[in-house]
């Protein structure tokens, strides 16, 4: 639920943004908020408690805020969250904006999980052929998890294309246990 809530963050400030001609700006600023949230455990703490007095943690985020110097647009919607004990959505709301901004843009994020790390000639073709398979710009997040054996995992929004040997294998076992 916490996703669909900041979806619905995002796409206001996307707005918003979009009116003013300030998303880049919007997204930039939240991105950093968001860095910061996730950086500070107190301030992850703070956020997430509901022990501690909305006055309180109006001014410790307003703090936060002025020292970023983020513009009045930010400042409000991120005191907005805070006020309705929902400031632990920021980094949330962060990843939906620019997500919404890359769209917007004709870019869509892709994952790609190796076994071990490819080379940027290889990255390169697969770049070329998911933006083929997408019809859309890629831009590609590279991660490492030696536990698929070999080959890739690709994750593009909800579609994951799966061609680690890790899951070939627990296929292979899968059909000689029913047979």
């Amino acid at each position: 639920m916490s996703k669909a809530t900041a979806r619905r963050y995002a796409k206001a400030l996307f707005m918003i943004g979009v009116e003013d001609g300030r998303i880049d700006a919007l997204t930039r600023e939240f991105n950093e908020l968001a860095a910061t949230v996730k950086g500070s455990h107190e301030l992850s703490v703070l956020l997430a408690s509901p022990v501690v007095r909305e006055t309180d943690r109006r001014a410790v985020m307003r703090s936060v805020l002025e020292r970023m110097g983020v513009s009045e647009i930010t400042r409000n919607a991120a005191l907005l969250l805070t006020d309705r004990r929902k400031g632990t959505l920021i980094p949330d709301v962060a990843a939906a904006l620019a997500a919404l901004g890359d769209e917007r843009s004709g870019k869509v994020r892709a994952e790609v999980t190796s076994a071990v790390p490819l080379s940027d000639d290889q990255y390169a073709r697969l770049t070329g052929v998911l933006e083929k398979l997408t019809g859309r710009s890629i831009m590609l997040q590279r991660k490492v998890d030696a536990s698929l054996i070999g080959g890739v995992v690709t994750r593009i929004g909800d579609k994951v294309y799966d061609g680690s040997l890790r899951t070939r294998l627990e296929e292979l076992r899968a059909a000689a246990l029913q047979a």
